[in-house]
């Protein structure tokens, strides 16, 4: 199987995740961000991430791709109930937190922008809906305030729910959320909440952007 990402993509990081959590073999191919030809030849749009399965079928969507891989072995992985309060808490927090870690992405040094013109193309296309990078980067200390508290509020929440030794979708949403933030510098993680996401991250093997906080 291969699947195509960018790797500070959060809906990749999802379908990454359930090939990590399964420990199943998959080749993961990062392509430019300004490649709109494979993506396109594959699903008829530029969208990631793609599944390209050993029977040479597609799949664009990243919880689609979940499914099919935590299925195919008929013993999901993804057996623990949802939490709909955490799944709000996401809702919730995901502006604040993807107008902290887009414009740190755009500077940062992913394969996905080793040629200047796929940095470039994502700069274009993301500050057109988020407005300017340099704005949004005079803004983070107030956005880092204000998503510390809500980083408060989800540790309490999971320190509430009852421990289960399994995942759930609802983890598979979660975890991206708190990857991306990773490349934020000044961001406090509480001390459960930093212990689930180091856990998570080396349980799926995709790693957390920590080192390279901005």
């Amino acid at each position: 199987m291969k699947l195509y990402v960018y790797d500070h993509c959060p809906f990749c990081v999802r379908a990454r995740m359930i090939f990590g959590l399964k420990n199943i073999p998959c080749e993961i191919i990062v392509l430019a961000n300004d490649d709109e030809t494979i993506p396109q030849s594959l699903i008829g749009k530029k969208m990631l991430p793609i599944l390209v399965t050993d029977e040479g079928e597609t799949i664009g969507e990243s919880l689609d791709i979940v499914r099919y891989i935590d299925e195919m072995t008929g013993k999901p992985t993804l057996a623990a109930p949802a939490s709909e309060v955490v799944e709000a808490w996401i809702e919730e927090a995901s502006g604040l937190v993807y107008r902290l870690a887009i414009p740190r992405w755009s500077c940062s040094d992913y394969p996905e922008f080793k040629n200047e013109s796929a940095r470039k193309y994502f700069i274009q296309k993301k500050e057109s809906v988020f407005g300017s990078f340099s704005a949004l980067m005079k803004e983070s200390p107030a956005l880092i305030k204000d998503v510390n508290m809500k980083l408060t509020d989800l540790d309490q929440i999971l320190a509430a729910l009852p421990t289960i030794e399994q995942y759930s979708l609802t983890d598979i949403l979660l975890y991206p959320v708190l990857r991306s933030l990773s490349i934020v510098k000044g961001v406090e993680w509480p001390v459960g909440l930093d212990g689930w996401r180091k856990r998570v991250a080396m349980d799926c093997n995709v790693p957390l952007n920590d080192a390279i906080a901005i």
